[in-house]
């Protein structure tokens, strides 16, 4: 499942004609409202657990690459780890529930609901419980790649009872697939917001 490595440019607008006829998957991201950078998907690959997990189009891993150097690791559009980001870094994301985002935002049967646990860095901050609820705001027009995409908005409030803490995590979803066209993610309860827009989606019949 692995891909070349590569890794994106800083830049405030790639032309679309470049994100299309690129061989790899690609998002926009911003950290802390500051300069947009292009970021390439770099690998895909199951959770590493023993016994290996086998891998498929629901549990499988994306790893975007910057250029310099820092990571996010997401699945189904949820940040699941970051490595080197300037402010600190998200080091995991678990939890045994389904995550209602990889069931699909878009389904009225899709739960509201979610718990998981998060660990961050810097500082041993470990084993925090989060609770989320879902609600759905209003339909949006996004302009992704210079051409407008209907979605579906929805707000994520998560609550950290141990902290005295809450925010909320942003995601607009195709209102057909439920695939995640954009998205703006706490890295940690104190840690600044990751605005993630996709630009050039993975397919899992891209693996190699």
């Amino acid at each position: 499942m692995l891909k070349e490595s590569v890794v994106g440019l800083p830049s405030d607008n790639i032309p679309v004609s470049e994100i299309a006829s690129s061989p790899y998957s690609s998002v926009y991201v911003t950290i802390n409202d500051a300069h947009q950078a292009y970021v390439l998907l770099a690998l895909v690959e199951a959770p590493q657990t023993l016994p290996p997990t086998q891998f498929s189009s629901q549990n499988a891993e994306l790893k975007w690459v910057s250029s310099d150097a820092g990571m996010l690791v997401t699945r189904n559009s949820r940040l699941l780890k970051t490595i080197n980001l300037y402010d600190g870094n998200r080091v995991s994301l678990t939890s045994d529930q389904t995550d209602p985002i990889a069931l699909g935002l878009h389904l009225a049967s899709t739960p509201l609901q979610w718990q998981n646990t998060i660990d961050w860095q810097p500082g041993y901050h470990l084993n925090y419980q989060q609770y989320s609820t879902f609600t759905f705001i209003a339909d949006e027009t996004l302009s992704i790649n210079d051409k407008p995409v209907l979605a579906k908005k929805f707000n994520e409030h998560v609550v950290v009872h141990n902290l005295n803490m809450e925010y909320t995590n942003q995601f607009w979803v195709d209102q057909t697939s439920g695939l995640v066209l954009k998205s703006r993610q706490k890295i940690a309860p104190n840690l600044p917001y990751i605005d993630i827009t996709l630009l050039k989606p993975y397919g899992f019949g891209d693996a190699k």
